[in-house]
């Protein structure tokens, strides 16, 4: 939030100033739209059978999936990270979850991401993502992503094309909601 005020404080000053060349115009653009996101830990469920139970690493591979996440999410100017206040133990659905998306509007999220992973055989797993407008409490994306293998390198690949794929996709949404309004605004 720092970071986006001091943006608009520059973009600002420019225009004050009659000069526009101190920030690009898309990053003027989307220094007074932050979109504010808050990450829920995602769930981790196996059931492949394995013989070896992997319960410690999927922990630890799953704490350095969200980590990431949390990082993109950080590093990309479109969107302020608004810190999730449930810990480990986000409700997913049902009455738990539409009070969960009334706590994080209530901290100052507009979306809300929730996610899990299923490990169904040795060699396949998936991620699911949803994103939830925290003020309507609709679904504002979801996606199932499969990946294949169980080991560091695997988990490494996946989360940067999860990352980027929640990222525009919610975007993309937060765009087209901004657009609709002004036209219902200004009509």
């Amino acid at each position: 939030m720092r970071h986006s005020s001091i943006l608009h404080a520059v973009t600002a000053a420019g225009l004050l100033l009659g000069s526009s060349s101190l920030i690009s115009g898309a990053s003027a653009e989307n220094a007074g739209h932050a979109m504010a996101v808050s990450i829920d830990d995602f769930k981790y469920r196996d059931t492949s059978n394995e013989p070896t139970d992997q319960t410690a690493v999927h922990e630890k591979r799953l704490r350095a999936f969200m980590t990431a996440l949390r990082d993109d999410v950080t590093a990309d100017r479109r969107f302020q990270l608004v810190p999730s206040s449930c810990g480990t133990s986000c409700p997913t659905d049902g009455p738990a979850l539409r009070d969960r998306l009334r706590a994080a509007s209530l901290a100052g999220a507009q979306i809300l991401i929730i996610g899990g992973f299923h490990k169904m055989s040795t060699l396949v797993q998936f991620a699911q993502t949803v994103a939830i407008d925290t003020a309507s409490q609709r679904i504002v994306f979801r996606k199932y992503f499969q990946f294949r293998d169980d080991n560091d390198e695997a988990w490494q690949r996946a989360e940067p094309f999860v990352s980027g794929e929640l990222r525009d996709r919610c975007w993309k949404a937060d765009r087209g909601n901004r657009l609709r309004a002004t036209h219902v605004h200004g009509a």
